[in-house]
């Protein structure tokens, strides 16, 4: 009998998004599956579209669970308590998969005999793959940075007890610290699966959260500190690399910033010059119609002048022996 495999979708404002990853879940040629999705709190559409695409699901199991918004961590902890697969992948509502997704990492994840299996992410908008190029499984990779999205087929026998970290809830690298905890005390081994990729929406609170490197760098020094004892030597190796990256990544900020304000400085030369210019076109402008008023002032006088002589008897004598 076909494993079955436990997928569930977290949605939290995502109305635009989550149809186009609902179907793609309802699309998989993989069948036995158990449609699970949350969510978590949305104050847009989501629920009602949720509830209008989930009428036309094709799995025997589905169900859904609106509540207040708890934050990503606790709807993934209370995800663990009700699946029922064998396998369980998570899929975040803005993003979706190809139709061979779950198929293609099953069938690695048990010809290779491992746990989590894995794979690139492709920003589908720009065409391009969003993670490092060498994304092959080490764990000394794995501590320098997190090679696993949470869009990864898990083996549900190797979770056992762990669970997400509250104490990242609403903070970053949740999942990296649940990949950690697998493969660090329930030993699961992962696969890098290079035949299919995960196609993943670059939002702007995506590139936001990226930068966000004190935001990141809190939560990842709470990890080290968190996983150390199981591997002391490995946790320092990686945490003085990871600095590394954080420094060369501030550099390079810093450099931005110093040539970005160059430029300014540049534009804000240019600006100065063109105003300059502005105000001398001003003064020339204004010089001409001071010339201009003055010669409408002699024209106007003249043209009294004209009126004068017109309307005397000398002028008009000399019209009639003109005959006019």
């Amino acid at each position: 009998m076909l494993d079955k495999i436990s997928v569930v979708v977290t949605c939290h404002n995502h109305e635009a998004y989550i149809e186009q990853c609902l179907r793609s879940v309802f699309a998989q040629t993989y069948r036995n599956i158990e449609l699970l999705v949350f969510n978590d709190g949305s104050t847009d559409q989501s629920g009602q579209v949720i509830e209008k695409i989930l009428k036309e699901s094709p799995f025997s199991e589905t169900f859904y669970f609106s509540e207040e918004n708890r934050g990503i961590v606790s709807i993934r902890n209370d995800a663990l308590t009700k699946i029922k697969g064998d396998f369980l992948l998570f899929v975040d509502s803005d993003n979706y998969l190809d139709d061979q997704y779950i198929e293609i990492l099953h069938q690695s994840l048990q010809e290779q005999n491992v746990d989590i299996a894995y794979c690139q992410l492709w920003d589908f908008v720009n065409s391009r793959q969003v993670l490092r190029d060498d994304l092959e499984f080490s764990l000394d990779k794995e501590l320098e940075g997190n090679l696993i999205d949470m869009s990864s087929l898990v083996r549900v026998s190797k979770i056992l007890n762990v669970r997400f970290d509250e104490q990242l809830n609403h903070k970053a690298l949740e999942d990296y610290d649940f990949w950690l905890s697998l493969i660090l005390i329930n030993h699961a081994k992962p696969i890098f699966v290079k035949g299919i990729k995960l196609n993943y929406r670059v939002l702007n609170t995506s590139r936001t959260e990226r930068g966000n490197w004190d935001k990141y760098y809190d939560s990842y020094f709470y990890l080290l500190e968190k996983h150390q004892t199981l591997l002391p030597k490995e946790v320092l190796k990686a945490s003085q690399a990871n600095v590394k990256i954080w420094l060369k990544s501030y550099l390079e900020s810093d450099q931005q910033l110093t040539e970005n304000i160059l430029k300014i400085k540049e534009k804000d030369k240019h600006i100065s010059n063109f105003q300059r210019e502005i105000d001398l076109l001003k003064s020339l402008l204004a010089a001409k119609e001071d010339e201009i008023d003055r010669t409408k002032a002699e024209l106007e006088e003249k043209n009294q002048e004209i009126d004068i002589i017109k309307n005397s008897k000398s002028y008009k004598f000399l019209q009639k022996l003109k005959g006019n």
